[in-house]
């Protein structure tokens, strides 16, 4: 699969709704925070607007990460598509998320109840993060790690290279991840890629890629190739056994939410000239 470049513009009905959700969330963070250890403390884990995406907003607290889709709701019934239901459920069950609705009434555009406002999408529930988190440590999912390490590549754009990000998509099998613009004003993709272990010959799974899709062959393309690490002052493997720390980047340390990480990024390498 590829990305469009031109995504269809949501209304401004629903950014407004979606600016509200976030900004209430937001307040319940300072509310509510203060509670455990601050890497673990409400923090978001995308508060951008992109598309596709099987979610309006996402952050995280203690070791659950939570899914929202904003609904925007009136005498009707609900805004949300049984499509845009069942992508959301599917990507949640997949990479362990929590998936939750945020209800905004039509007319008046505010949160339909007080405090968090947040129904489990599958059940309708009333959603109150700090008492589905647990005290065990969850590995990070495969979608986590992809947007995680689209993070790292869109900083290293903005704020190292001063490029100019024009989009990102971080739905898992949809490629490519990043559209830029560099110095003349020109297009690029990248693709980002997160590896345990960086061997150097990554390129070559990826020279070739825009082929794919005609589209891409109008644009210099790139690849983005990061590896994290527990910054944990002892590693143990999945099976408890210790790891050296000079071993810290050979993949064998697992990688939980909420801890801190090294992190290992060279750069983009070009795949591709139009």
């Amino acid at each position: 699969m590829s990305y469009q470049i031109d995504p269809n513009k949501p209304s401004e009905k629903f950014l407004d709704a979606r600016n509200i959700a976030g900004v209430s969330l937001q307040n319940q963070f300072k509310a509510e925070g203060g509670k455990i250890a601050e890497p673990l403390d409400y923090r978001w884990i995308k508060a951008d607007l992109t598309w596709p995406s099987f979610d309006n907003l996402t952050f995280a607290y203690g070791n659950q990460v939570f899914s929202v889709l904003v609904n925007i709701t009136d005498e009707k019934g609900s805004s949300l598509t049984q499509m845009e239901i069942s992508r959301c459920v599917e990507a949640c069950k997949a990479n362990d998320l929590v998936p939750c609705v945020f209800d905004i009434d039509s007319k008046s555009l505010r949160p339909k109840m007080l405090g968090w406002n947040l129904r489990h999408l599958c059940t309708g529930e009333s959603l109150i993060p700090s008492n589905i988190i647990t005290r065990g440590k969850i590995l990070m999912s495969e979608w986590e790690l992809r947007n995680f390490s689209i993070q790292i590549v869109r900083n290293h754009l903005s704020e190292d290279n001063g490029k100019s990000i024009l989009s990102y998509c971080d739905v898992l099998g949809i490629d490519p991840q990043i559209w830029f613009e560099n110095g003349s004003g020109e297009r690029n993709w990248i693709i980002v890629r997160h590896y345990p272990v960086i061997k150097g010959d990554e390129k070559n799974e990826w020279v070739g890629f825009e082929r794919s899709n005609p589209q891409l062959q109008e644009y210099d393309g790139y690849l983005a190739v990061v590896s994290m690490a527990s910054s944990e002052p002892v590693l143990y493997d999945l099976d408890g056994n210790l790891i050296p720390l000079s071993e810290r980047f050979n993949g064998k340390a697992p990688l939980y939410r909420g801890d801190g990480f090294y992190i290992k990024f060279d750069g983009l390498q070009r795949i591709f000239v139009s």
